[in-house]
C-alpha cells in the first residue's frame, strides 16, 4: 500500500492584539515561526522551493524570521509555523496529516502550521523505498537482466542524493499548499497539482523541472496573479 501525505484546514485561532504596524514590502508578506529550530541550509531550502512554487503565478515573498505582528494581519500576510510534533496533538483527524490552514467560519485564516515529525516520517519511508531500490538494481547489474520498471516507482536512480533535502522540500510543499488555502480563501482541494488532498511518497522526489505533481493549476496562477496587496488593515 502506498502511503500519502494529507493536508487539512480547520478551525482559526486568535490574531492577538491590534498594532499599528506596517508590513515588509512584498507581494505576499511570510513570517516564518520556526519551532523546530531547523538548520539553516533547511530553511533555505524551504524558502527556496516556496519562492519556485509561487514565482509561477508572479508572487514575491517576504520572508520574516521568527517574528510576527500580535495585531491582525493583512490580507497579503500570513504565518508559517512549523512544529516539532506531529498533527494528532492539535485535532481529530488522519495521522498523516502534515500540514493545516485554521480557518474562521467565513473561510478566512492567516496561519499555516506545519508538523515536522510527520514531514520526517514521510522521508523515512522514502529512505526505505531508496534502499530497497539501490538493492534491486544492484542485484539486476550483477545478475545482467534489465530492472524491473516497478523499482522506478519506488525512487529515482539518484534518490541517495536527493534524501538529504528531501525533509525540507516536504515541509515547503505542504506549507505552500496551506498557503494557497489562505490566500484564495479556498477550502477545497484539487483533482491535480498542488492543491490536491493527498500526494504519494513516490511523487516526492520530484525536484527542478520534475515538480509537476506539486505545481499550480491554471486558475490557481490565475487567482493568484489577480491578488493585490491591500494598504490598509485588516484581514481578508
Amino acid at each position: 500500500m502506498i502511503a500519502s501525505l494529507a493536508l487539512a484546514a480547520g478551525a482559526e485561532a486568535s490574531e492577538g492584539q491590534q498594532q499599528d504596524q506596517a508590513p515588509p514590502a512584498g507581494d505576499v508578506v511570510v513570517y516564518l515561526l520556526d519551532h523546530q529550530y531547523l538548520p539553516t541550509d533547511e530553511l533555505t531550502t524551504i524558502q527556496a522551493e516556496i519562492n519556485k512554487i509561487f514565482s509561477d503565478a508572479g508572487v514575491r515573498i517576504t520572508w520574516v524570521s521568527n517574528a510576527s505582528p500580535r495585531r491582525r494581519l493583512l490580507a497579503n500576510e500570513l504565518r508559517i509555523v512549523v512544529l516539532p510534533s506531529d498533527g494528532t496533538r492539535w485535532f481529530q483527524g488522519p495521522s498523516n496529516i502534515i500540514g493545516i490552514a485554521p480557518h474562521d467560519d467565513t473561510g478566512i485564516g492567516r496561519n499555516c502550521f506545519v508538523f515536522y515529525r510527520q514531514a520526517i516520517w514521510f522521508r523515512q519511508q522514502a529512505v526505505w523505498r531508496c534502499r530497497q531500490a539501490v538493492e534491486a538494481r544492484i542485484e539486476a547489474a550483477m545478475r545482467g537482466v534489465e530492472v524491473d520498471p516497478y523499482i522506478d516507482s519506488l525512487a529515482p536512480e539518484d534518490c541517495g542524493d536527493r534524501l538529504p533535502s528531501l525533509t525540507a522540500l516536504i515541509v515547503a510543499r505542504a506549507a505552500a499548499h496551506e498557503m494557497v488555502h489562505i490566500l484564495l480563501a479556498k477550502l477545497d482541494h484539487a483533482d491535480e497539482g498542488l492543491m490536491r488532498q493527498s500526494f504519494d511518497i513516490n511523487e516526492l522526489w520530484a525536484v527542478g523541472s520534475e515538480g509537476g505533481p506539486f505545481r499550480l493549476t491554471d486558475p490557481e496562477i490565475t487567482a493568484l496573479r489577480s491578488f493585490s496587496t491591500p494598504t490598509t488593515g485588516g484581514s481578508r
